[in-house]
């Protein structure tokens, strides 16, 4: 009688599928097995590089749900051996029986145990026997390649953006690898940090979005050849191997759980990112989540929302109103909140009292002409600390730019001399040079604008010009851009009964220097500056050193 069956073949790595015979031989000798049987091949089903230990593979999915349906369009499911249908006895037991169901037995070519009790028992032994023979043998895979990570060479999976694998040593019929750095790669990573942290020369420093946003529109691509998403740059902007570590072992591939960190291999890779911009960058992701910092006060419009906060207990001050509005304080959001006997001391400030002193604080103490000569030295020193990193940078990619040229140049004197027969070929290579071309010159364009040239020194008429523009940058700006302003120059305030303490990133004052206008950025918290003192009839401005 004649058959409908379903072939299932499978290997269990991508190695496997890209060179071995394996998975042609297997449908071969089911296409001959049944032939010889006068039984029809409905459908072939073909899973390269999927371990049989579950049931995580996309083409045995699809053939169990063509298979479980009444009236169900095969009689057999067909397979070499076993171990290519399932390595483990719960689960083959669970999908034979799901088949038997409907209709459809299970068949190997080279393991027919016949039918009846005796036929099941043999057939869970034997699948009881494959469990145990793939745990023996990932055991001894998962040893070896552990040993390798530990050795300082690299496993053969996808490297991390930025890297790249690189043969470097032979050992019998195994090629050895360590990561380097991809240059082109590379610098979309810096750039990815630098518009975290800086921005582009034209707006204050990005979110994980607007930098997603900024790499497509200017044609950057992504490991694989394509945009980028949003998670990819947040992946970039987390991932801790450019900072010249990369943890082999760090999660259980099946579970996807992340392992005790007593199981992780430390392995050495070439530093891309600098460790202390790096652990800056996660501070500032870390106080963005919306768990940390709610959307609400990321998007309120009162001035100081999120980054003022009550000395004696440390929570926020939140705005609070009377009388219909009338009056408005910034008070303790814990004693509001929680009650009275979570403060001991709770701050309730007038809004205007406060926003006018830390804005008088901005304006009299910081933007003044002696605090910019003293701070653009300053700035100046970290820049000179950065510049050799960045003219190699430049020179590298300067290099690619040329050589790119160069190819594109070969290209059309291949043309003109009549060498190229395949114009399709011809036309794909050369677009591929020229977008390669693009992204190079907008990553020099981008490592120019964040870095943008300070003046080395400021005269008095100079410095007097500048400190009087920003401040009217800052105190003349409408209300919404005003927040900004005041976000991009101060980290943190912290109020008492007696005083205010306001600090702030000096990177800030040096892109206030660079353009000549209060750069609109985001909340950070290195205090590297604090405001110089104030009288006022409530606060003072605590002195601190710069």
């Amino acid at each position: 009688m004649s058959k409908r069956v379903a072939v299932y073949a499978r290997v269990s790595t991508t190695r496997q599928a890209e060179n071995d015979i394996s998975i042609p031989d297997q449908l071969a000798q089911a296409r001959r097995f049944c032939q010889e049987r006068g039984w029809h091949v409905m459908r072939e089903y073909v899973d390269a590089g999927a371990s049989a230990r579950d049931d995580k593979r996309p083409e045995f999915q699809r053939m169990m749900d063509a298979a479980c349906i009444d009236p169900s369009p095969y009689d057999v499911v067909l397979f070499h051996s076993q171990s290519r249908f399932f390595r483990d006895v719960a689960g083959y037991t669970f999908w034979k029986r799901k088949l038997l169901k409907h209709g459809v037995s299970l068949l190997s070519m080279t393991q027919g145990f016949g039918e009846g009790p005796s036929a099941d028992f043999a057939e869970t032994v034997l699948a009881a026997a494959d469990e145990y023979t793939s745990a023996e043998t990932a055991k001894h895979v998962t040893r070896t390649m552990l040993e390798n990570a530990k050795q300082g060479f690299w496993n053969g999976s996808l490297p991390p953006f930025g890297y790249r694998a690189i043969a470097v040593e032979r050992r019998g019929q195994r090629i050895k690898k360590r990561l380097e750095v991809d240059p082109r790669a590379a610098e979309v990573v810096r750039t990815v940090f630098r518009l975290f942290r800086d921005g582009d020369g034209r707006k204050g420093p990005m979110g994980v979005k607007q930098i997603a946003s900024w790499l497509n529109g200017h044609g950057f691509k992504n490991g694989r050849g394509k945009a980028f998403y949003i998670s990819e740059v947040h992946a970039i902007l987390t991932r801790d191997a450019y900072t010249g570590t990369f943890h082999y072992n760090r999660t259980n591939s099946r579970t996807g759980k992340e392992r005790p960190k007593s199981e992780w291999v430390a392995v050495q890779v070439p530093v891309i990112i600098d460790a202390k911009e790096f652990a800056n960058v996660q501070r500032r992701l870390v106080q963005r989540r919306p768990a940390m910092t709610a959307p609400r006060v990321s998007n309120s419009d009162v001035l100081l929302t999120g980054i003022a906060r009550c000395e004696t207990c440390g929570a926020p001050l939140v705005l609070r109103t009377g009388k219909s509005g009338r009056y408005r304080y910034y008070a303790c959001a814990s004693h509001r909140l929680k009650g009275g006997n979570t403060c001991k001391a709770p701050i309730s400030v007038p809004e205007g009292e406060l926003n006018g002193l830390v804005l008088g604080a901005l304006a009299g103490h910081l933007l003044v002409p002696e605090r910019l000569t003293l701070l653009l030295r300053e700035v100046q020193k970290q820049r000179r600390a950065l510049a050799s990193g960045d003219a190699q940078q430049r020179r590298a990619l300067s290099r690619q730019v040329k050589e790119t040229e160069r190819q594109i140049k070969n290209l059309y004197a291949a043309l003109a001399d009549g060498t190229v027969s395949d114009t399709a070929l011809f036309r794909e290579t050369l677009q591929a040079s020229e977008a390669k071309r693009e992204e190079v010159v907008q990553l020099l364009s981008s490592l120019a604008a964040s870095n943008p040239p300070l003046r080395r020194t400021l005269s008095k008429a100079q410095a007097a010009g500048l400190a009087s523009k920003l401040r009217h940058a800052l105190l003349d700006a409408p209300a919404p851009l005003q927040r900004r302003y005041v976000r991009g120059l101060v980290s943190n305030i912290v109020v008492n009964h007696d005083q205010a303490v306001v600090s702030g990133p000096k990177e800030a004052l040096a892109a206030a220097l660079s353009t000549g206008t209060v750069n609109p950025g985001v909340l950070t918290f290195v205090r590297d500056w604090r405001s110089q003192p104030d009288s006022n009839r409530c606060f003072s401005l605590e002195r601190a050193a710069s």
